[in-house]
């Protein structure tokens, strides 16, 4: 990992980031409200274990996915309004997967809103305003259109109800569109195997 890479990863994951995803327990306080925390140290420890294992196998393959389907479009060259629309439609459909696979209302609607903060964060933190265009080379100029078309029509497609915009869609969209390599937000790792996976 280079230095710009851990420098934005920092930036994704501070608590400050206007996202919403702090307000998030994934459902923290009712395992505990519930009395399943009876110990409470190794309670949340199980509960945020089997979390990170939950969110392994039903939210990384979709920020994967994500992430490759926006890296062609951020690697392709020239503005191939086809190429453009081939990758909106792949987006859109693993978006539309996530949601159908989403069965807790409570879970898709957090999901949607944090994923709409984070299309809104690339448009307003992360995209050059036009100003700086002229001082940009082709390359980086096509690139930075080709990302700020997406970000926008994808933001647009979900506030007009024509899709949804869920956060792990998102979140690998966004990743790609800065650059990050995959495999740094997909690793996840454990010192020893959780007790409740086989």
């Amino acid at each position: 990992m280079d230095d710009d890479e851990a420098y934005i990863l920092l930036v994704l994951s501070d608590s400050n980031l206007p996202t919403g995803s702090f307000v998030a327990s994934s459902g923290l306080e009712s395992y505990v409200k519930h009395g399943f925390a009876s110990n409470p140290d190794s309670a949340i420890i199980n509960f945020v274990r089997d979390s990170l294992v939950s969110s392994a196998h039903s939210t990384l393959p979709f920020v994967s996915d994500a992430h490759r389907i926006v890296s062609r479009l951020n690697t392709s060259g020239g503005d191939d309004k086809n190429h453009c629309a081939t990758v909106m439609d792949d987006l859109s459909a693993l978006d539309d997967l996530y949601d159908v696979m989403t069965l807790n209302h409570v879970t898709k609607r957090a999901s949607r809103s944090q994923g709409m903060a984070l299309l809104s964060l690339y448009s307003k933190g992360f995209s050059r305003p036009p100003s700086i265009s002229a001082f940009l080379d082709k390359d980086m100029e096509s690139r930075q259109s080709r990302m700020s078309n997406l970000f926008e029509g994808f933001k647009l497609q979900a506030r007009r109800e024509e899709g949804h915009g869920h956060l792990p869609v998102c979140w690998g969209a966004l990743t790609a569109a800065l650059g990050l390599t995959l495999g740094m937000q997909t690793r996840i790792t454990f010192s020893k195997p959780p007790e409740s996976v086989s």
